[in-house]
């Protein structure tokens, strides 16, 4: 009987740990984008990720290494952006599992120089150290033509560490 009792607690003990972990990374995840939403504070928002941030944008082809050079690609202080909206996001579906989360929803209209743009859709990837800290996002976002130059941009699919299937003889 008390080898059932220990079990029990035991088991209770894991599933509330693992809550708590979830239940941690999805409060994180929320403060996260309710400060991206407003993008009133770069400092603030750069406070999430962890010094050593892997950043990949898909779409684009740009693969950023570390804090300073996230600061730089984000560009939160250009004039040219301008919200339209008085939360630059919405999010429509969260999925959390460890440290990990998938986040989807879309950017509201905004203005980039004299042009209007969104919404348009992204979904993100968000690995969380255990710290609470993002190390690693990858980004999709369903950029316009307008605002990519399909042409000219940097191809992500260089990343793929791809190994061809062996073939055995026989």
């Amino acid at each position: 009987m008390k080898q059932i009792i220990l079990i029990s607690i035991i088991s209770l003990t894991h599933i509330t740990c693992s809550d708590v972990d979830n239940n941690g990374i999805e409060r994180i995840v929320d403060e996260y984008y309710e400060i991206y939403s407003k993008r009133q504070s770069i400092d603030k928002f750069l406070g999430f990720y962890d010094n050593e941030i892997e950043f990949e944008d898909i779409i684009n082809g740009d693969k950023i290494k570390g804090k300073t050079d996230l600061r730089k690609f984000l560009n939160w202080e250009n004039p040219d952006f301008i919200m339209l909206e008085s939360n630059i996001l919405k999010i429509t579906e969260k999925i959390i599992d460890g440290n990990k989360a998938v986040i989807k929803g879309y950017f509201t209209k905004f203005q980039w120089g004299q042009i209007e743009f969104g919404p348009m859709h992204f979904t993100t990837i968000l690995v969380f150290n255990g710290s609470g800290k993002i190390i690693k996002q990858v980004d999709w976002i369903n950029y316009p033509s307008d605002l990519v130059n399909y042409n000219e941009r940097k191809n992500s699919n260089k990343w793929i560490k791809y190994s061809p299937p062996k073939v055995f003889k026989k």
